[in-house]
């Protein structure tokens, strides 16, 4: 997997909050890409999207206007978008082959 296909992915798993002095990562991909195949990567951010789903379940059944509901909504939508960028590489890459 090419180093902008890595770039891009970590940019969806990259915070930036409020006036972009705290920065942090939800999961260095550039690391696991590294040491493990894409599809153990995928399945390990799939675990990672089902246990935020899980604990946003707990929180609306729970109290409807808790914060922690939007910071969950947001990781989980971005743990999608990484899913699904190393998925369109894998199956471009399998296209050009």
């Amino acid at each position: 997997m090419g180093k902008k296909v890595i770039n891009e992915v970590q940019d969806f798993l990259t915070v930036v909050q409020g006036d972009g002095e705290r920065v942090y990562q939800i999961v260095n991909v550039e690391l696991l890409l590294r040491r493990h195949p894409p599809q153990a990567v995928i399945a390990f951010l799939q675990q990672l999207k089902s246990e935020y789903s899980a604990e946003m379940g707990k929180l609306i059944k729970s109290n409807k206007t808790d914060r922690r509901i939007d910071d969950l909504v947001a990781k989980n939508f971005r743990v999608k978008m990484a899913i699904n960028t190393i998925k369109n590489a894998m199956k471009e890459e399998r296209e050009a082959a």
